[in-house]
């Protein structure tokens, strides 16, 4: 999936979630069941946060009032709502995130099979050329023949019985 189409999907999952926030905060009002686990979730949130304003004020032991019905269905859905919103923007980030590494894992993979594959074409090359080294070194220019462009020259080394050719440019 291109980048523009995985924005504008994460655009659309963000924007279907709200809705479905608001449909969980509906589902807490009107069910006994989700209306319980609201309020238990409401009132240990509220507990918990209180006491730990409460600690890092300075204060050991303290009597937590607990919140009203209403507002403790409200805090729990809100709770739940705004948990659902994170949780599916936190999903997509992660895969986002994923979806990269693995990308970035296959570009690194095909750019090592690439190098491997000129590696072997290069210690190809260096066996042909090393073949045609040793041909040259026996090559020797036909008698007669004077070619226009390349001088060639005729070397006597010390020690050499036969002399070697030498062509080069004019």
């Amino acid at each position: 999936m291109s980048g523009i189409a995985l924005k504008l999907t994460s655009l659309l999952v963000k924007t279907v979630a709200k809705p479905m926030a608001n449909a969980i905060k509906r589902q807490a009002k009107e069910h006994e069941t989700f209306r319980n686990i609201c309020i238990k979730m409401a009132q240990t949130l509220h507990s918990g946060e209180l006491r730990l304003r409460m600690s890092l004020l300075g204060e050991k032991k303290i009597r937590v009032r607990p919140l009203n019905d209403t507002k403790a269905i409200e805090q729990g859905a809100n709770f739940i709502s705004e948990f659902f919103i994170f949780s599916v923007a936190g999903s997509l980030i992660f895969y986002e995130s994923y979806r990269s590494r693995k990308k970035a894992s296959e570009a690194r993979e095909s750019l090592a099979d690439d190098i491997s594959v000129l590696q072997n074409e290069i210690e190809y090359i260096k066996s042909k050329l090393g073949d045609i080294n040793i041909k040259l070194d026996d090559y020797v220019v036909p008698e007669g023949y004077k070619p226009k462009y390349i001088k060639i020259e005729n070397s006597k080394k010390e020690g050499q019985q036969a002399s070697k050719q030498e062509l080069t440019v004019k």
